[in-house]
């Protein structure tokens, strides 16, 4: 059965609100076996979601439609699906009372607007909000089931938890037997990446794989289905087997997990103290461990030397190494390593510096150094090292790669 999506929402369509919804529930659909073959945003006007129903409902088994079901004059979606069903709007008694217990006396003088939220094509099927004012409702559109439910998120999805899916799952519709994987990397690049794992495994009808980057880490995501009738050729375990013997240790979870989860796990495990020092990073990388449970076990101490004179006074590094080397240096990242971790009595000290731009530093030694230059050195046990790197992208982009280049050299010397 073919699916389709449909987000209803001028402020959408401009972009002042990012759509979440559709991506919940594509996700959802798949977990449970169906494929959604096309997601459509679609202002506040009832002419354009005419004419986008007027394709899905005649291509997709099932459309589901999201948002414009609240009480304004531009929460059209009601309105529109009745008349493109050439269905009169009916109160629903029900809904209406929960409207009442939610609002106070709809019919009296407040939120009279709330009362058309009860409203349904008549003929369809009233899916019920527990949470908000808004139903839902399910209608036939050229042989399509097409359901309607709120846009805000929370009530959404509840929805779609409890009348959706079971309604979905009790249909004839064929689904598959899926299995999804994620592989989280780094230290590779997407292309190359993607050219090793399909030198090794050839996707079919049953076996599908994707790749995903972001901030340095590339995502293998890797989906197994199969039928009634026909068992997939690989499994699981073969394709993992294979995709970790080829790239070693650049896999850092075999299950999705973020590298900052990995990276606390083996801290807590060696029962290891960490403080770390930052400067073009900003305390990135403090907040990503810091936001793991249980850090407290093992992050002493975070430092922003984002100045010189807080590399001088906080780090004890000395203006002579600075002058002569540079903060962009691995000289200077050696010693703010070394230095917050004898300022902390930390076992592990972990220092940035580099230049995020998006322009160069003008003036001293450092003068010409490229944007996307960082240093990244650790200091644990006898051990002092460095490793320089060459990101590009923005401030952000730069930033948010350095921070996860730091937690795999950590992540690395656990290995």
């Amino acid at each position: 059965m073919k699916v389709e999506i449909i987000s209803v929402g001028s402020e959408l369509v401009c972009g002042k609100i990012k759509d979440s919804n559709a991506p919940f529930i594509t996700l959802r659909l798949k977990e449970i076996g169906f494929d959604v073959t096309c997601q459509t945003i679609v202002g506040d006007e009832s002419g354009d979601l005419k004419s986008v129903l007027e394709v899905s409902t005649k291509r997709a088994g099932l459309v589901i439609i999201t948002g414009g079901l609240g009480p304004t004059v531009d929460d059209i979606t009601r309105e529109t699906v009745a008349n493109f069903c050439k269905s009169r709007l009916i109160e629903d008694e029900e809904s209406l009372k929960h409207i009442e217990q939610l609002t106070g006396n709809a019919k009296g003088q407040k939120y009279v607007s709330n009362l058309k939220q009860a409203m349904i094509p008549e003929g369809g099927i009233v899916i019920r909000n527990s949470i908000g004012t808004a139903c839902g409702f399910l209608v036939k559109i050229f042989g399509s089931n097409t359901i309607c439910l709120p846009g805000v998120p929370n009530e959404m999805k509840l929805m779609l938890e409890s009348w959706v899916i079971p309604y979905i799952l009790r249909g004839p519709g064929k689904r598959k037997k899926k299995c999804l994987k994620i592989i989280n990397t780094i230290g590779i690049s997407e292309s190359i990446l993607d050219k090793k794992i399909r030198q090794l495994i050839k996707p079919d009808k049953h076996l599908s794989l994707s790749t995903l980057v972001k901030d340095g880490i590339v995502s293998v995501h890797i989906e197994i289905c199969d039928d009634e009738t026909e068992k997939a050729v690989y499994t699981f375990d073969e394709v993992e087997e294979k995709i970790c013997r080829e790239l070693g240790v650049r896999v850092f979870s075999k299950d999705g997990e973020m590298l900052e989860v990995v990276v606390a796990r083996l801290l807590k495990k060696s029962n290891a103290t960490l403080a770390v020092a930052e400067s073009c990073t900003g305390g990135l990388v403090s907040n990503l461990l810091t936001n793991v449970q249980g850090s407290s076990t093992f992050f002493l101490e975070g430092i922003i030397s984002y100045s010189n004179k807080a590399k001088r006074d906080l780090l004890g590094i000395p203006e002579g190494v600075i002058r002569k080397f540079g903060v962009i240096s691995p000289e200077v990242a050696k010693a703010m390593a070394s230095g917050v971790k004898e300022q902390t009595q930390a076992d592990i000290g972990l220092a940035i510096t580099g230049i995020a731009g998006p322009s160069g530093i003008e003036d001293g030694i450092d003068k010409g150094k490229p944007v996307g230059l960082v240093y990244v050195a650790m200091a644990k046990s006898d051990i002092l090292e460095c490793k320089e790197y060459r990101f590009f992208g923005s401030r952000i982009d730069i930033k948010r790669r350095a921070a996860n280049a730091a937690l795999n050299m950590l992540r690395l010397s656990f290995l």
